[in-house]
């Protein structure tokens, strides 16, 4: 007898649910050695092949884990814009919350940043991109409003501005996760220190650097 179709509503719903036990998977263990569709269907109570009917395999299930991390981080920076209506308070509150939201779930964050050995698949993976995306825009999103008030300069454009504000926040993150601040060094300290050097080397960037052609990079 053909097994009944879950409607589209029910299907998302199960994928949902097995994304949920391989993130609690993942926090607790801290390794992607432990997500197997064994486990994770043992922890739902399902069949060891129910998961293979939403994820094709493992890479697919860690990409889409992936998309599920940046879409945390772009909530936490979006939750904590809200009521900010001054661009530099915006900026300021949107990358304190990434290094604390980073710090406070390292192994989440860590997910975010993989090292993956099918990265074409990844690259492929429209979920991920578009989650990837939209976690950068909120920066960008803030900046492009800054530079249209008149708050910030128009020297650099949003999408290469808000990837400084990322590289300097990321870095920030793996030091502390790592514990490698050293001299008296930590992280309350530093946030509005790199925040204040972020903003004013806006204001000093030099444009006139040209991207090297696709041709040249790989040449």
């Amino acid at each position: 007898m053909p097994r009944p179709k879950f409607s589209d509503d029910l299907r998302a719903q199960k994928r949902e649910q097995i994304l949920d036990a391989a993130m609690a998977v993942f926090e607790k263990e801290g390794g992607e050695e432990a997500l197997s569709f064994r486990r994770l269907a043992t922890e739902l109570g399902l069949s060891y092949s129910a998961p293979y009917r939403y994820f094709v395999d493992k890479q697919e299930l860690v990409n889409a884990l992936r998309a599920r991390a940046f879409r945390w981080i772009e909530a936490e920076m979006r939750g904590a814009i809200v009521g900010l209506s001054e661009p530099e308070k915006q900026l300021e509150s949107l990358a304190a919350a990434y290094i604390r939201s980073g710090m406070a779930h390292p192994h989440r964050y860590a997910l975010m940043f993989f090292a993956l050995d099918q990265l074409e698949v990844a690259r492929r993976s429209i979920e991920l991109k578009a989650a990837k995306r939209d976690a950068l825009d909120v920066c960008t999103q803030v900046i492009a409003a800054g530079q249209a008030r008149g708050n910030f300069p128009l020297d650099i454009d949003p999408l290469t501005a808000s990837h400084l504000f990322w590289i300097g926040a990321h870095g920030l993150v793996s030091l502390q996760v790592a514990g490698q601040f050293v001299m008296g060094c930590d992280v309350k300290m530093l946030v509005p220190t790199l925040i204040h050097a972020l903003r004013t080397g806006l204001e000093h960037a030099d444009t006139s650097a040209k991207v090297p052609s696709k041709e040249k990079r790989h040449g």
